[in-house]
């Protein structure tokens, strides 16, 4: 990609985290306040260390086998940390990271001068059709009203050649920690619905998205319930 990228703005999203999500110091202020939370919940029966750890193993082989070579669109790229992971050790060839914040990106672009990002819309990516090899996004789709999602999905499938990878969380389908899962994470990390697997499913199907392959940490797990999806445009 050549050229100069130009800064798009964006409504952003509904959530209670707007606030600490505006630049890079507020958004580390809140995390390590989660730290400690997450520190406590480690100690429980409900996290369990090695199937999170195999879960990173799967995540690790999915990024050498997709971003050798490629040029990377990262969407809600935050402080922008994954640019320098991405090109330096999975070998992309040029990433871009996108985020609404506009404060966000400004901090990305002064902590990695060698990177480029940009403040845009999850909903209205300021790219042509198939201007990236794999649009990748973490952590970002639980943010969103389940309206959008589907919108934020065709947007990345609308941008990417060879596929969209997406790392997020999953909730449960029925039972007993349906409920108390949805409340937790709504109250600490300002999400919206965790769609359980089936859910995830059938979001990419209305979409039209093929599902190339996925990984998830065991069901079992209460706590730290990832999902890595590769989908084909």
């Amino acid at each position: 990609m050549a050229g100069e990228l130009k800064v798009s703005r964006q409504d952003s999203p509904k959530r209670w985290d707007k606030f600490t999500h505006k630049n890079k110091k507020l958004y580390e202020c809140r995390q390590r306040i989660m730290g400690y939370f997450k520190k406590v919940a480690s100690l429980t029966p409900w996290y369990d260390e090695k199937i999170f750890n195999r879960f990173q193993d799967q995540l690790s082989q999915i990024y050498h086998e997709l971003l050798p070579g490629a040029v990377v669109l990262d969407v809600g790229s935050g402080p922008g940390a994954l640019s320098g992971e991405f090109c330096e050790h999975y070998g992309a060839q040029y990433y871009v990271g996108a985020d609404y914040s506009a404060g966000m990106a400004r901090d990305a672009k002064a902590d990695f001068p060698g990177q480029a990002f940009v403040c845009a819309d999850v909903g209205s990516l300021p790219f042509a059709d198939n201007s990236f090899d794999i649009v990748h996004s973490a952590y970002l789709l639980h943010h969103l009203k389940p309206r959008d999602r589907a919108r934020a999905i065709k947007e990345k499938m609308r941008v990417a050649r060879r596929a969209v990878v997406i790392v997020d969380c999953f909730g449960f389908a029925s039972g007993f920690w349906r409920v108390p899962y949805w409340a937790y994470y709504t109250l600490v990390d300002g999400s919206y619905h965790r769609y359980a697997i089936p859910e995830w499913q059938s979001m990419f199907e209305q979409v039209q998205g093929k599902i190339a392959r996925y990984c998830f940490t065991d069901e079992r797990t209460i706590l730290h319930r990832i999902i890595c999806w590769v989908i084909v445009p």
